[in-house]
């Protein structure tokens, strides 16, 4: 692996790149970094890249940690050349200011040039005399005293350096210098009750020697399904996906997205890798072999299947896996599944987001998901700020994100944002002397900032759809929700139910937001979520033997009103032999188990449609307390 490495930054940096890095580190003062700076911002991700330039440019001293040579992190490293752009309503990019600025200068498109995002990152750098690079450290340990840190000590060119700071920006993936310092964090989907749960990473395939006309013939047919093609990329094959049949169990082949480079070569984010520790840097570089090992695999398929790939060859693999999430920093505030289903703009909104909320497989036997798809939304402050600390932020994919929130504000254009607000909320920290909370509690200065940020437009221009349920967006209370829901009164109610359980996980309303209110829903399903939900929330009624019992006693028949009194008398372990159908309803209603709004709308046993059943789980999960650390994890 260390020679593809060693081959794959030779390439991204000898043609060009390093001309660059050598011509400014002259103009820079890259060669020691003193013992204090104002500002100091870890990691060389395109947050922290941002992060540095939005301080900078406001005339604070500011130390750049890169643990690489190169910034540009995911994109450098990862090969990650494809962005997901959160787009407004009209289709226009909610990410302005310095992510618009690189943006511009590598092409403008969805796709771009890895060397040439690497170059452009370094111009930013290099443009600012305020700011002091050191390349390739370790971090060694933090100091925190009291919720503030005061020294950090890092390895560079074998000498120790022992360096302070009035703000420190965790600009890493995984929130490493926060972690140290004792911000508290959980892992995977903990908030919702899976710690073992996280998306998959991708090893992209670099890939030379393609034939890209013969490649759009085959797409043009949609033979391995719905599938696109333009000068710079292809996408779809949605059916390669499901055809290909990995020799390692433990990785997976979904649709390709394929990014043209040049001279045919081609980069390939498709190749699921599981079963490995996010954290653990051991775990990751066996995943990256394993990845390895199966792309060659893959390349044998695509030579085999695909029209353009004929005479196709591996090229040397990025150096890094492209790994989705990790740990999830517990922020002031926990940006909430509920924050994006509203779209909800906070009075401290620092950045504005819109990607749906597209969680990745997190084992090889299951697709992964889109809970829904939001208009539009924003990322507070507070969720940039580790819960107790003074003058420490995480920007990036690790920021104070719930799980599931996390899987729409993970992606790179909301972490540059969020990595230039948190620069600029420094300068401003540093310049006038002030401390977090006067800035939160001073509505000019958060609208200065916004202004700066130049989000202070979209917030007015898209001001109709904040606020507005993504349920509702674009369409009719009646076309939504079912009759029994005619009140606003009644329809708010559902309302809090439905964000309850998408709060979980236990609700999908993919990119269409559509919930099938008014669809029925099996016996088997509903007892399903029961399960699914008891076991999240930790349950202390969810003995061993619920599961098995529910599942013995529901079908897959539609679900009426008695029959799901008849189950939840089976989750509460209460005897149900020698009762009638309209029995399980009266035993359920003595032990309290039917919402009210439920019992006085249906009188008489009927099949229930979806809305009306979700009402039902809902209030029921909502009956058992969550262990202290899950609500702590959730931020409630």
């Amino acid at each position: 692996m260390y020679r593809y490495r060693e081959i794959f930054i030779k390439k991204l940096l000898v043609i060009g790149v390093v001309s660059v890095c050598l011509f400014f580190a002259g103009m820079q003062n890259v060669a020691l970094a003193s013992d204090y700076y104002p500002l100091v911002v870890y990691g060389g991700e395109p947050e922290g890249v941002a992060a540095a330039v939005a301080a900078a440019r406001e005339g604070i001293k500011t130390l750049l940690l890169l643990k690489r040579e190169a910034p540009g992190g995911l994109m450098t490293y990862g090969a990650l050349n494809y962005l997901d752009i959160n787009q407004a309503p009209d289709g226009k990019s909610l990410n302005k200011g310095i992510f618009a600025e690189w943006h511009a200068a590598v092409g403008g498109k969805i796709t771009f040039s890895i060397n040439r995002a690497t170059e452009v990152f370094e111009e930013l750098i290099a443009k600012e005399k305020n700011i002091t690079v050191l390349r390739e450290i370790s971090l060694l340990s933090v100091e925190n005293k009291d919720g503030q840190v005061r020294e950090i000590k890092v390895k560079h060119q074998g000498e120790v350096k022992e360096i302070k700071a009035e703000y420190f920006i965790d600009a890493s993936q995984d929130a490493d210098l926060a972690v140290l310092a004792g911000a508290p964090y959980f892992k995977g989907g903990a908030d919702i009750g899976l710690p073992d749960r996280h998306m998959a990473a991708t090893l992209v395939m670099h890939i030379g020697n393609v034939n890209w006309q013969g490649l759009a013939r085959d797409v043009r047919t949609n033979k391995f399904g719905q599938s696109y093609i333009n000068k710079d990329n292809a996408w779809g094959f949605a059916r390669i996906g499901q055809l290909y049949k990995p020799v390692d169990k433990k990785t997976r082949l979904r649709g390709l997205n394929i990014v043209f480079e040049e001279e045919g070569n081609v980069y390939i984010n498709a190749l699921l890798i599981f079963d490995f520790d996010p954290t653990d840097p051991e775990s990751l570089q066996k995943a990256h072999q394993r990845g390895q090992e199966e792309a060659r695999h893959v390349l044998a398929f695509l030579r085999e299947n695909l029209a353009g790939f004929e005479e196709a060859s591996l090229l040397p693999f990025p150096p890094e896996l492209y790994v989705r999430e990790s740990r999830h920093i517990v922020g002031e505030y926990q940006l909430q599944v509920a924050d994006l289903l509203h779209n909800r703009t906070p009075f401290d909104t620092v950045a504005l987001a819109s990607y749906p909320l597209d969680y990745q497989a997190s084992t090889p036997e299951y697709d992964g998901f889109v809970l829904f798809n939001p208009a539009i939304y924003g990322i507070p402050l507070r969720s940039l700020i580790p819960k107790g600390f003074s003058n420490l932020f995480v920007v990036g994919r690790s920021a104070g994100y719930s799980s599931l929130a996390a899987a729409s504000a993970r992606v790179l254009p909301t972490g540059i944002s969020a990595g230039e607000a948190a620069g600029l909320v420094s300068s401003y920290l540093i310049n006038k002397n002030i401390v977090i909370p006067e800035i939160l509690n001073n509505e000019r200065l958060i609208k200065e900032i916004q202004d700066k940020l130049k989000i202070s437009d979209d917030l007015k221009r898209y001001k109709n759809y904040i606020g507005v349920n993504n349920l509702l967006r674009g369409k009719s209370p009646a076309d939504v929700f079912p009759v029994i829901f005619n009140t606003t009164a009644k329809r708010e109610e559902l309302l809090g139910h439905l964000e309850y359980l998408l709060s979980w996980g236990l609700l999908m309303g993919g990119y269409s937001n559509d919930l099938r209110l008014k669809e029925e829903i099996s016996e088997r399903d509903f007892a399903y979520i029961i399960i699914k939900g008891l076991r999240q929330q930790k349950a202390p009624i969810l003995y061993e033997w619920v599961p098995g019992g529910l599942e013995s006693v529901s079908t897959k028949e539609p679900l009426t009103r008695n029959q799901a009194a008849k189950l939840l008398l089976v989750a509460t372990s209460r005897p149900i032999s020698g009762l009638t159908s309209e029995g399980y309803y009266e035993k359920a209603l003595e032990y309290g188990l039917i919402p009210e709004i439920i019992y006085r709308n249906i009188k008489e046993d009927r099949i229930l449609n979806r809305a009306e059943a979700f009402v039902i789980l809902s209030s029921f999960l909502q009956k058992y307390p969550l262990p202290e650390e899950i609500k702590f994890f959730r931020g409630e």
